[in-house]
């Protein structure tokens, strides 16, 4: 999940330096996730350029997909309640 937040930071403030900073981590950690995404996804995802770093085509398809994977992780965690068997009747096969 760690590197999906690099991944939407990144992608967000165009800085290594400002995702580590708003992400509380080093900037190596930020590099080493974007290294092991650029791996899983076969893109480099962002290309560093003088004006910051620049999505690839590839990033800009992912992006709206992470943010959606983000929000329902985020939602599990919000609104899970806890299980109470008491409440659920029991199914038989």
């Amino acid at each position: 999940m760690q590197d999906l937040m690099v991944f939407i930071a990144v992608y967000d403030q165009s800085s290594v330096t400002e995702v580590s900073e708003t992400l509380f981590v080093s900037q190596s950690t930020v590099s080493y996730s974007l290294k092991k995404l650029r791996t899983s996804f076969e893109d480099e995802l962002f290309i560093n350029t003088r004006a910051g770093m620049r999505p690839t085509y590839k990033a800009t398809t992912m992006y709206g997909h992470v943010r959606k994977i983000l929000e329902s992780i985020n939602l599990c965690h919000a609104g899970g309640q806890a299980f109470d068997p008491k409440q659920k009747a029991a199914s038989t096969w």
